[in-house]
């Protein structure tokens, strides 16, 4: 029972050993980071007895395609207690990661199956009515009012001239400081708004932000996405397919979509950070929408403004 034929009855070192799970299996963690436990399994003789010395193989076997998930070291040998361990890296996509370790020495038990599951790292929550602060320096033209009757957009001439803030102004500033939080920026709208002024990260007419200031910063590292496909147009009703966002959000990568702000009624920027069933979960930098956790609603989309870090998914 459990014993070699060619072991002539008798428990030797390599004869009857059976592999067993230890610890390990079922954890959670984020993309492209190391599990906080390694797997780990346990040999023993047929009576019991921890097995020392006995090579364990350890191989990735199911993991979402190009994934890219690792164990190091790929073979390892049991210890005086019989253990042997290997640590999951887990690839750059978010899904469930199968690794099986074997015994080519072992008579019962290989392999072992271990798995875990790879999540999406958390999006920061920056609410642009936090800020109080100047946006990019430009005032309030009361003269030239836009299609909703707000003030327009004019560089300040005088001391006379109000400056918009960036908790009147700031969505997509706001936004993309939340793409950056992401992938490991700890700077707020306010430390954005203040480096953006000094680059000209804005567009001089409008006050627009530049999409492509992550590219310039990054060394293309965070790379803006510009396709035509992206771009609709909200005075005209002309909306974009929200699946356009989908590859980018299997890939853990959130994006920036302009629609329609529930609360004022204008046109606003907030930040789509994954999909849920078939709707999709956002991070708004209206303080005033905070409850409303999920794209539908706010109804169409008319422009994305995707960000596609170079490491995929990764920070």
């Amino acid at each position: 029972d459990g014993i070699d034929n060619n072991c002539d009855g008798q428990i030797d070192e390599g004869c009857g050993q059976i592999l067993q799970y230890y610890s390990g299996a079922g954890q959670e963690g984020f993309i492209c980071e190391t599990l906080q436990e390694p797997f780990m399994v346990k040999v023993t003789s047929s009576s019991g007895d921890a097995q020392s010395g006995t090579d364990i193989g350890w191989e990735v076997t199911t993991q979402p395609n190009g994934a890219g998930a690792s164990v190091t070291p790929a073979s390892s040998a049991t210890d005086s207690d019989g253990l042997a361990s290997s640590p999951l890296k887990l690839g750059s996509l978010p899904g469930d990661y199968t690794v099986n370790a074997t015994c080519g020495e072992c008579t019962e038990g290989s392999p072992q199956t271990f798995t875990a599951t790879a999540k999406c790292p958390d999006v920061p929550q920056y609410y642009q009515d936090d800020y109080s602060d100047d946006y990019d320096g430009i005032c309030k033209d009361y003269e030239n009012l836009t299609s909703s009757g707000k003030p327009g957009v004019k560089q300040c001439a005088s001391g006379n001239d109000e400056t918009w803030k960036i908790s009147e102004k700031g969505c997509a500033l706001s936004s993309m400081a939340m793409v950056m939080g992401r992938y490991g920026s700890s700077a707020s709208p306010s430390t954005w708004n203040q480096f953006l002024t000094q680059i000209g990260g804005y567009t001089k007419k409008d006050g627009n932000i530049w999409w492509t200031v992550p590219d310039v910063i990054t060394g293309q590292q965070i790379k803006f996405r510009r396709k035509s496909a992206y771009t609709g147009d909200i005075g005209m009703g002309i909306t974009v397919p929200k699946s356009l966002m989908d590859d980018y959000l299997k890939k853990c990568i959130p994006v920036i979509v302009q629609v329609f702000n529930p609360h004022t009624g204008n046109p606003h920027w907030i930040l789509v950070t994954g999909k849920s069933s078939s709707d999709y979960t956002v991070n708004d930098p209206d303080s005033a929408n905070k409850d409303l956790k999920l794209l539908s609603k706010y109804g169409e989309i008319y422009k994305i403004r995707p960000y596609e870090n170079q490491n995929g998914g990764c920070q």
